[in-house]
């Protein structure tokens, strides 16, 4: 997979983070303390991709056409879990988020 874009972020809040990946509604649990490394290939933005960050967690958008990897303290997370803790978990708070794609 060529590699077009890299983000790196640390969660340094109390809790585990929330992540997940749009339009695949891949989730993933992000430890207290852990470095992440989301590597983006493709798609017809050219890698390009929008995040959204809410209590409890952070939204991903990648074109359809995109590829993403996720890497947690440097071991690659398997991709394609689908179990809809976001809508549980980040859906109850788009009052407080205030973001337009939750309303």
């Amino acid at each position: 997979m060529k590699h077009e874009q890299e983000i790196r972020f640390i969660n340094g809040g109390p809790d585990r983070l929330l992540l997940v990946i749009e339009p695949a509604s891949s989730e993933f649990r992000i430890d207290c303390g852990a470095s992440v490394r989301l590597l983006v290939a493709g798609g017809a933005g050219g890698g390009s991709m929008e995040i959204e960050y809410l209590p409890g967690g952070m939204v991903i958008y990648l074109s359809a056409d995109a590829a993403i990897q996720v890497f947690q303290n440097g071991r690659r997370l398997a991709q394609g879990k689908r179990t809809r803790h976001m809508e549980a978990r980040l859906g109850q708070r788009k009052a407080t988020a205030g973001s337009a794609r939750w309303t």
